[in-house]
């Protein structure tokens, strides 16, 4: 299952569609095996508080490299780069 915050939980059967090509998460079937996934999540952390404070580090980064309009301004780098590694931004800055 993926979970994400304010949204529709996400399932899909990995051995017969491995490319995640079909959402069996609105499925009324699977509610049993959804609500069975969400205990488990809940049981090794609140996605809430964890998707507040992901959210807060990033604002604090953001901020730190002169707000939103400075950061946007840079451009994009196609993906965030691997641990260790620099972004290099579209813009060149």
């Amino acid at each position: 299952m993926i979970y994400y915050v304010s949204m529709q939980p996400q399932l899909f059967n990995l051995a017969d569609d491995p490319e995640e090509l079909h959402d069996l998460g609105a499925e009324p079937k699977h509610e049993g095996i959804r609500i069975q996934l969400e205990v488990e999540l809940r049981s090794i952390c609140n996605p809430e508080a964890v998707d507040a404070m992901a959210k807060a580090d990033q604002m604090a980064i953001v901020i730190a490299n002169g707000g939103i309009e400075a950061v946007v301004a840079k451009g994009g780098f196609g993906a965030t780069p691997p641990p260790g590694v620099n972004a290099e931004f579209a813009n060149g800055k």
